[in-house]
């Protein structure tokens, strides 16, 4: 028999618990709107450039790529910083503080009056992203704890899917109806909303001992390594719209992929050390960059050949939205999986859509299923890897571990775009099976980066926590 002095204690505490939930939610609700913002910038730019241009100039000689050159190069400095200071504040300060940057860089883009003005805050846009999608994953990621982690990482990277078919779409719709400055003014009360859910519904994080431990000394070595080796690697790959020709082009990407190497030994700080050793979470690197490879040619470079075979506009945009449904469907049922059945199912399942993705695309049959073979095979993989990568990370590191898998993904993107697109270019004759050979070069990518690591993931799922 309950006294009633028990029974007047549960009431409180059930209380407690339910406004606990409450207040989670809303962190986790804030958080996903936070990186759904993020990611629809990052895709609306090329809706409204054609507006842009006309407006502010930018045209000539080039520029206008250091609107998506500027944003993507910011995005690839914030994005490892921003893990580092997820592990030493509070999560609060790198939420709130990034999208008060996100918001103040909207206004600057909407009112700009000159090209430089919109690149400026196209660059802040850039990494105030970067550190929003490094604090959301790692705002869900403690929020649900290790055990329920891969579903609700899962959850958070069907916002990718989402973004890819609303950013075009909405940006269209909003250049139509108000003008192109609008797309950027439409972030700000958005951006309030998330700043006050985050400041009220947040929960401070647990202090750890190695959090205390590692306050001091910013890794200055390490950051000049990984955001100069990316920067480099990522312009060189985009050296024709920068105008640096083939060999300069070429010459900047090795540059920057030999400073990256040498994050081996300097790293720790930054990027896990297991990245670079024969651990599982080096071969859930490997597998994060060759899915992101194949799924972003696939979308640049498939779009091309179909139009070159006379397929209209509609069954093109088509294939990209099933592209875009599969990330979506991919990433949801992984969670279930990973958490059910361990890494390797799903690293599989992911390698072998990929695979078939690319041979479709090479035989030329089928383009809807290719298409949305890209898009199931990434959202599996890479949401996998970032579980795995997740987990094998002590707590004190998950905002570190976090930003090294969006940093592996944002290469990986960049590589398929540019690498294979210049790939298909210089393949390209009068002759189709010169050009089917670009594809196949993404099926052998697919095997020995995604399918191979895929293959010896562990069979059961652990955690250092």
């Amino acid at each position: 028999m309950t006294s009633p002095a028990v029974g007047a204690g549960t009431a409180p505490r059930a209380a407690s618990g339910r406004s606990a939930v409450t207040t989670g939610r809303i962190a986790v609700g804030a958080a996903v709107l936070a990186l759904l913002l993020a990611a629809m910038d990052a895709t609306v730019m090329g809706t409204v450039l054609p507006s842009v241009l006309s407006d502010v100039g930018g045209a000539s000689g080039g520029g206008y790529a250091w609107l998506v050159s500027g944003f993507m190069l910011a995005q690839v400095a914030g994005t490892p910083l921003a893990g580092w200071v997820a592990d030493r504040l509070d999560d609060r300060v790198l939420a709130i503080g990034a999208t008060a940057v996100f918001l103040a860089a909207s206004v600057a883009a909407g009112l700009a009056g000159s090209f430089t003005v919109l690149v400026t805050a196209r660059v802040l846009h850039g990494l105030a992203a970067g550190a929003i999608v490094v604090s959301s994953y790692v705002i869900v990621g403690r929020i649900f704890g290790p055990q329920r982690r891969a579903k609700a990482q899962g959850m958070l990277s069907m916002v990718w899917g989402v973004a890819a078919v609303l950013g075009p779409v909405v940006g269209a719709a909003v250049t139509e109806i108000w003008g192109w400055r609008w797309v950027f003014f439409v972030n700000v009360p958005l951006c309030a909303l998330v700043v006050i859910a985050i400041a009220v519904a947040l929960p401070k994080p647990a202090k750890t001992e190695g959090s205390h431990g590692a306050r001091i000394g910013f890794p200055t070595t390490e950051y000049a390594l990984v955001t100069g080796g990316s920067a480099l690697f990522l312009i060189g790959l985009q050296g024709g719209a920068l105008g640096m020709g083939a060999v300069g082009g070429s010459i900047t990407a090795v540059a920057g992929l030999a400073a990256l190497g040498l994050v081996r030994r300097f790293g720790g700080s930054l990027v896990p050390r297991q990245v670079f050793a024969r651990t599982p979470v080096a071969a859930a690197a490997l597998a994060t960059i060759g899915a992101c490879v194949v799924m972003y040619a696939t979308v640049t470079v498939l779009p091309i050949r179909l139009a070159a075979l006379g397929m209209s506009t509609t069954g093109i945009a088509v294939v990209i939205g099933l592209s875009a449904v599969g990330w979506v469907t991919g990433s949801a049922l992984t969670g279930g999986l990973i958490s059910k059945h361990g890494y390797r199912p799903s690293m599989i399942i992911g390698a072998l859509a990929l695979l078939g993705s690319a041979v479709l695309s090479a035989t030329g049959e089928l383009p809807w299923l290719a298409g949305a073979l890209a898009g199931v095979g990434t959202g599996a993989v890479t949401a996998t890897t970032l579980a795995l990568i997740q987990d094998q990370s002590p707590p004190e590191q998950l905002g570190v571990a976090t930003s090294a898998a969006t940093m592996l993904r944002n290469i990986g993107s960049a590589a398929g775009v540019n690498g294979i697109a210049a790939l298909y270019a210089a393949l390209a004759t009068s002759s189709s099976h010169q050009e089917n050979r670009a594809f196949w070069v993404l099926a052998v990518v697919a095997v020995l980066t995604v399918l191979l690591p895929a293959l010896s993931a562990p069979r059961r799922r652990t955690t250092t926590a």
